[in-house]
Order: structure tokens, then sequence, then C-alpha cells
């Protein structure tokens, strides 16, 4: 049979067209078994579970998290800490770093210096009375007090050691040795108001509010804006019945400081003790000068009198809660070192 010319030409279109689908496939099929050789090559096989016994694997222990490093304290950088890594054997720098790490609340790292100086130099007085200050404000008050006497054993003229040791006395109770060290402390650096005030301060607390009326004075003599010194003039004389001037005083300082919680304590005390139909008020000065105290012992004065206006209130339960709080952190050594706050505590468990 012979074709004619057009069916030639769809007869070759049609080879051609599946000359193509035959390549196409091929491949497809070389690509495929290219991707399933890799995937065999480098998948290793998963085993078929045995007919006989379930093998089961051992566990993989599960990794226990890496310890938590016991946090090492690090000391508080200071301006003396290059010139110490220079000359670690200088007694001196080890003083002045030493009373840096006391302003910055490191005590333990300024006894620590303090001991060094001490190692390299045994007759440097100063760094027995820095060493005793740390001590006390790390409550350890024997071995603040046995510091103070060597240093004043080493320079009997050291004003700030009879400060020290005669403040440290006075908080302690023991107000005959407190003062014979304080008028020496003044005696020895007449115009540091600093040390006027702890005089005054122990002779208010021994029953002399009129001696402790003119140190005050002298203090606020020497410097004008002294806080302390002006609520402690108003204590000594609200105790000898000059009320007016005891307020005078107590605006005086809360014109100066109105925050701090030496005046916002003063006027509760003044308040819980002599003005009883502001009980309120005090009772709100009070408990800011809680949340403002400084330190611990301040904190305890503060207590003190909170919870004394609470007893005055008639609120014996968080009286007592209150000043046994107080109690609790002005324990020093096992002792509570401000007896007034013992006796009110003893008074509020009575009225319970």
């Amino acid at each position: 049979m012979k074709l004619t010319r057009s069916q030639l030409i769809a007869l070759i279109v049609l080879g051609v067209l599946t000359i193509g689908v035959y390549g196409c496939l091929a491949g497809i099929l070389a690509r495929n078994s290219r991707q399933i050789a890799s995937v065999l090559t480098y998948s290793s096989p998963t085993p078929l579970p045995s007919a006989s016994m379930t093998e089961i694997p051992s566990p993989s222990p599960t990794p226990l998290p890496p310890p938590t490093p016991t946090s090492t304290p690090i000391a508080p950088q200071t301006r003396y800490d290059l010139q110490v890594a220079r000359a670690p054997q200088e007694p001196t720098l080890r003083l002045q770093r030493g009373h840096a790490y006391i302003k910055l609340g490191a005590y333990t790292y300024a006894i620590e210096d303090f001991n060094v100086a001490i190692n390299l130099d045994a007759t440097l007085a100063e760094a027995y009375l820095g060493r005793g200050e740390a001590h006390f404000r790390l409550k350890e008050w024997s071995a603040a007090l046995v510091d103070f006497e060597q240093a004043l054993t080493l320079n009997p003229d050291l004003a700030d050691a009879h400060a020290w040791r005669g403040y440290l006395l006075s908080e302690r109770g023991e107000y005959e040795a407190a003062l014979e060290a304080l008028r020496q402390a003044v005696a020895l650096d007449e115009s540091n108001p600093g040390k006027h005030i702890l005089l005054a301060q122990a002779l208010l607390r021994s029953g002399s509010p009129a001696e402790a009326r003119i140190e005050y004075t002298a203090a606020l003599s020497l410097e004008v804006r002294s806080v302390k010194a002006y609520v402690g003039r108003a204590m000594a004389c609200a105790e000898q019945g000059d009320f007016d001037a005891a307020q005078a005083d107590l605006n005086s300082a809360l014109d100066i400081a109105p925050y701090d919680p030496v005046a916002l304590n003063g006027q509760a005390w003044f308040y819980a003790w002599y003005r009883r139909d502001h009980l309120a008020e005090a009772e709100q000065l009070a408990q800011r000068a809680v949340a403002g105290a400084r330190d611990d012992l301040e904190r305890a004065r503060c207590l003190d009198t909170l919870g004394w206006v609470y007893y005055r209130q008639g609120r014996y339960e968080e009286a007592a809660t209150t000043l046994e709080e107080a109690a609790g952190l002005a324990t020093i050594e096992g002792d509570v070192v401000y007896s007034e706050i013992a006796e009110h505590l003893e008074e509020v468990r009575v009225a319970q």
C-alpha cells in the first residue's frame, strides 16, 4: 500500500514523539536509581523486630546538668586596686584600700586588707582602728573593742579610736566608761561635730539631758545643718519639759532632710511620748523611718518607736511583733544592746 505524502509526515512525527517519550522515561529512571543508591549507601537500615524475642535496647543515660558553681563574692573595685597589685607589701596602701572597702560595705575584704597591713607593720595603730570598725559593722563587737584598745595602746592620742571605743561602750549601756572615752575624744578633736554628737548621745542616754543639750549645741555651732544634732537636742529638750524648743528643733531637722529616717523617727518618737493626739501621724512617720533605715541598728530604733506607737494605740499584738523584730536586729553577740527595746517589749507583754 502506497502512503500518501501527508501520511508519511504523520508517521515521522509520531516516531519522533515516541523516541522523546522513551528518552524522558530513561532519564527519570536514571535519576531515581541514583537517589535510591544514595539512600542505600548513607542510611543505616532499620532492623526488623526479632520473631523469637524482642530485644530492648539499653537506655542511654540522661545527661545530668552541669553543677551550678558556687558564686564567690567578688571584691568591689576601689581606686587603690592597681597600686596594691603593684606593691602588695605596702601597708599604707592596704590601709587605704581597707577604709575604701568599709565605705563600700565590703567589711570582710576590709578586714583582710587590715590584717595584711598589721602583718607588715604591727605598730600601725590606724590598721587596728580600721579593723575594729569593720568588726563593729559585722556585729563582732568583742573583737572590735579589742582592736580599738590595741590602737590606743599604740597611739593614746588617736581621737577616732577613743570615739569608736566610747560609742561601742555607750551602745552596750556601759555609760561611765563610754563618757570617759568620748570626753577624751572631744578633747583631742574639738572641731569635729560628730564627736560632740556621740558624747551628747551618751549623756542623754545616761540621764543627763542638760549636758547633752550643751554638746548638741556645740555640734550645731560646727555644723549648722546636722540632722542628728537637731533631733538629739530635741530629745534632750523634751526630757527637760521644753516641748516648744523640742518641736522647733524637729522642724529644723525635717526642713533640712524631710526623708531622713533619723528626722522622721525623732518626730514620731516625740508624738508617741508627748503628743498622743498625733498617734496616727506618728505611726506614718515611724513606718517611713523604718522603710528608710540604713542599717540594722538604725532600723531597730525606728521599729522600737513604731512598736511603742502601736502600744499607745492599744494594738498590743502588733506592738509585740514589731518590738520582737527590733530586739532581733539589736541583738549583738547574744544580747539586746538597746535596753529600752527590751523594756518596752516587757511592758507590752504585761499589757497583753
